[in-house]
């Protein structure tokens, strides 16, 4: 048996605002109590398997997305905080092409 090392997987971390993946949902996982459900996307241009953040915002975007969507995310900015002393709120706009 030989031992294969594991790094850590593909996850989308947007800086920049306008920053975007495009590409094909390729799972959904299952729904979890803190991070919510995991969407992995095949990107178009790599063909790369990309894990989408699980931030709120976009998971409620992505609620009707379905394996096999066609999906453009773009990452558009941060909206201050509306109770004063939590995070700013990562936002995204998100488009399916079924």
């Amino acid at each position: 048996m030989a031992w294969e090392k594991q790094e850590l997987g593909n996850f989308w971390k947007p800086e920049a605002i306008g920053e975007e993946q495009i590409g094909v949902i390729d799972s959904i996982g299952d729904d979890d109590e803190k991070y919510g459900k995991k969407y992995t996307i095949k990107q178009d241009d790599t063909g790369d398997l990309v894990v989408l953040p699980s931030h709120k915002v976009l998971q409620n975007r992505l609620v009707n997305a379905k394996v096999g969507d066609k999906v453009k995310v773009t990452y558009t900015g941060e909206e201050l905080p509306k109770i004063k002393g939590n995070n700013p709120t990562k936002m995204y706009e998100v488009y399916l092409d079924r």
